[in-house]
Parts: C-alpha cells; sequence; structure tokens
C-alpha cells in the first residue's frame, strides 16, 4: 500500500515537473522542418507589387488588391512566380505589432505562373498594425516574407 502511494506521488511529482520545467515548443521545434525566409525589403504593398528572389532563383511577385490593404474587408492576394509548378504553396498571414492569431490562406494555381488566395484580416481597435506575409513552399525549406501595415 505504502509502495503505491509512493508511485501515485512520484507519477504526479513528474507530470507536475514537465510542466513547469520543459518547453514543450523548443521540444515541438526540434522536429519542424525550418523554412529560411528571404525578406522584401524597401517595397510598399500599397503602391505595387513586391518583388522576391529566393535562394534557387524563383522570383515571387506579391501584390494585395485593394491596394489600400482594409481590414475586415475581403483582399485578394496575386502572387505571380517564375517557377509555373509550385505545390502545396500558402499565405501565412501575423501581426507583429500584437498577437491576433494566424491567418494561413491556400494559393490556388490559376497557370502560367500565377496563384491567389482570398482572405479578410481582423480589426484591431489599437490602430496601426505591422503585417507580416510569409509565402511558404511547402516542398521546399524556402519562402519569402512580405511585410505591410494597416490601419
Amino acid at each position: 500500500m505504502i509502495k503505491n502511494i509512493f508511485f501515485q506521488s512520484l507519477a504526479i511529482l513528474l507530470i507536475v515537473f514537465t510542466y513547469f520545467f520543459i518547453d514543450f515548443k523548443e521540444l515541438l521545434n526540434i522536429f519542424e522542418t525550418k523554412t529560411n525566409f528571404v525578406l522584401q525589403e524597401n517595397c510598399n504593398l500599397h503602391k505595387k507589387p513586391c518583388i522576391i528572389m529566393l535562394e534557387d532563383g524563383t522570383s515571387l511577385t506579391l501584390e494585395v488588391f485593394p491596394k489600400s490593404i482594409p481590414v475586415f474587408k475581403p483582399l485578394v492576394f496575386k502572387v505571380k512566380s517564375s517557377n509555373h509548378f509550385l505545390e502545396d504553396t500558402s499565405l501565412n498571414i501575423y501581426s507583429t505589432s500584437m498577437f491576433m492569431g494566424y491567418f494561413n490562406f491556400k494559393l490556388k494555381n490559376l497557370g502560367k505562373g500565377v496563384y491567389e488566395a482570398k482572405g479578410v484580416l481582423p480589426l484591431c481597435p489599437r490602430g496601426t498594425m505591422k503585417w507580416n506575409i510569409d509565402l511558404e513552399i511547402k516542398n521546399k525549406t524556402i519562402g519569402a516574407r512580405y511585410q505591410f501595415e494597416t490601419e
């Protein structure tokens, strides 16, 4: 009986220790494939399409409609690629100003290197928000990161 209580107490202590002292996110990162993102520089998605050249020579051009990039209204994200056969490609959009969640939009292949996704960004009472759009190519470990702001 005492032996049984000892093992139950030990199991509870082990569970509590594990909960407080192991960073499960870091543990998951060990098994996750890391994507190397090329960062867009000196481009304003509100004014023009932004082009990023990946390490493998693929060029990716992102354009957002409407150009004002309003929140809580339908948006169209258009990607043009020099690689006409991108498979399982998506846009992952998230705010860098504060946590607003992650928004994943699957790109639809329209043909001839043109891809499109539709979505809505959430409204934030804080005002101006800074966002990242990560264009990740699933079968590779490279991607493009675009940045923009909303008001």
